[in-house]
């Protein structure tokens, strides 16, 4: 038997002939190890849909029933954080929400970001006040948004790599502390897929996002941005400049870069300096209870949290991997929603370089340093791509994709084996190692 089955692998022209046993050794690695197991069960999803002339699954399908046991995988594995600190303080809400109303709470006065309240009170009705429920819907529902959503808007043929990069980043799953900004960042990213095709969906999802977490602005006004740049640069290609006007242009251009290079200069010398600046800016926010909150902030500079968005090295692989792909990316066309994904990359860069001068983080840079996995759809394929239009460099994109995942699984398998050691949040009490398929339907039932 074994024989045979070396001998039919001896005889595999196609990866897309290993869906079948790397289906099984999935499902293997899901049933004692179930976090670990997800990334088996996406791989062969990806095989699947690399298949030539492969038709589009109806709702049915094996691939959409994987999907959802990574979805419920990865919102019971979430609800089993170990509750402290900003978490706790949005667990107290919720359990007061029988006295109190959404808008009943200082974070929901003073900041108007009402809706993860809003969810909770929903959750805190349908499921009789239950705390394990706050997480897992939760979990449920923003994974959801993700996997079955977002992801596949994203990059229909390689959304499973997408994935598999996204759930083995670990501080992906700071999503139950960071609970607002969270919510607000799956709105922010439903957003920019809709940008396009529908005026009405980002608008909602963008109203959505502001009201979860104020620094939304930031995203969608950098969204709306790109947005207009891009039709600028469409009419642009049709104007006949004469040599006059480009000069005029490429001047101006060069007076920015000299003007960005100097204050570049000027916050790298006296990184304090960059502090007046901004509570000049903040001024200018209608807010006055906002503007406030910011401008204490600022003027503090506690560097809470400074040590969860440090700079490790496989941060740097994807920083590094999405700047070849901007470099590599080849298409005679590109889409507003990935030319925005660049511009977010961009300016998440920055925000990572002025946390390195300054020490001062504004969790800016959270969308990047959770989401990146799905940033590498810049290097792959979205709704522009025709046989007129296809990926360049191919080769080199696919080689760094390949070892990006690879790295980014490696890293997250020893983190859950050594979580009793990491400093932070963890779960399953800092074992979920030892928990298996088993060990999940007790706890989800228990919980309940």
């Amino acid at each position: 038997m074994l024989a045979q089955t070396f001998n039919k692998l001896k005889h595999i022209q196609n990866v897309t002939q290993l869906k079948l046993p790397l289906l099984f050794f999935g499902f293997a690695v899901w049933v004692s190890f179930p976090i670990v197991g997800i990334f088996p069960l996406l791989l062969t999803i990806q095989l699947d849909l690399l298949r030539v002339n492969k038709r589009t699954s109806n709702f049915l399908s094996l691939n959409n029933l994987i999907l959802l046991l990574v979805v419920l995988t990865v919102a019971i594995y979430v609800s089993s954080f170990d509750v402290f600190a900003d978490t706790k303080v949005y667990l107290d809400i919720y359990n007061n929400l029988d006295r109190n109303s959404p808008w009943d709470n200082r974070i929901a006065q003073q900041r108007f970001e009402v809706g993860l309240f809003l969810f909770f009170s929903v959750i805190h009705y349908l499921s009789n006040e239950s705390t394990f429920w706050c997480l897992f819907a939760f979990a449920l529902f923003n994974n959801s948004i993700i996997v079955f959503y977002i992801s596949k808007k994203l990059s229909p043929r390689y959304y499973p790599t997408l994935l598999i990069i996204l759930f083995s980043t670990y501080f992906y799953y700071s999503q139950v502390f960071y609970m607002r900004q969270f919510m607000a960042l799956v709105f922010v990213l439903a957003a920019i897929i809709n940008m396009e095709s529908s005026l009405i969906l980002f608008s909602i999802f963008s109203i959505l996002a502001v009201f979860s977490h104020t620094t939304s602005v930031i995203y969608i006004f950098l969204a709306i941005f790109t947005q207009l740049v891009f039709i600028f640069s469409q009419r642009f290609k049709k104007i006949k400049w004469d040599k006059k006007d480009k000069m005029l242009v490429y001047l101006i251009l060069i007076v920015i870069l000299i003007i960005l290079i100097y204050v570049g200069l000027q916050i790298y010398d006296k990184p304090t300096v960059i502090y007046k600046y901004v509570n000049n800016i903040i001024d200018y926010v209608p807010q006055e209870q906002v503007s406030r909150s910011l401008q204490t902030r600022v003027e503090n500079n506690d560097q809470r949290d400074i040590d969860s968005f440090e700079i490790t090295i496989f941060r740097t692989i994807a920083i590094a991997s999405l700047g070849t792909f901007m470099l590599a990316r080849s298409h005679q066309k590109i889409s507003p929603k990935i030319l925005s994904l660049i511009a977010i990359y961009i300016v998440s860069l920055l925000q990572i370089l002025f946390i390195l001068v300054t020490g001062f983080n504004q969790r800016i840079v959270y969308l990047f340093l959770a989401f990146y996995g799905l940033f590498f759809c810049i290097g792959l394929d979205d709704k522009k791509l025709s046989q007129t239009n296809k990926i360049k460099n191919f080769a080199l994109v696919s080689a760094i994709t390949i070892f990006m995942a690879a790295a980014n699984v490696f890293n997250f398998t020893v983190i859950q084996v050594n979580m009793g050691d990491i400093v932070g949040w963890s779960f399953f009490d800092k074992q979920p190692m030892s928990m298996s398929l088993f060990d999940y339907i007790i706890y989800f039932w228990q919980s309940m």
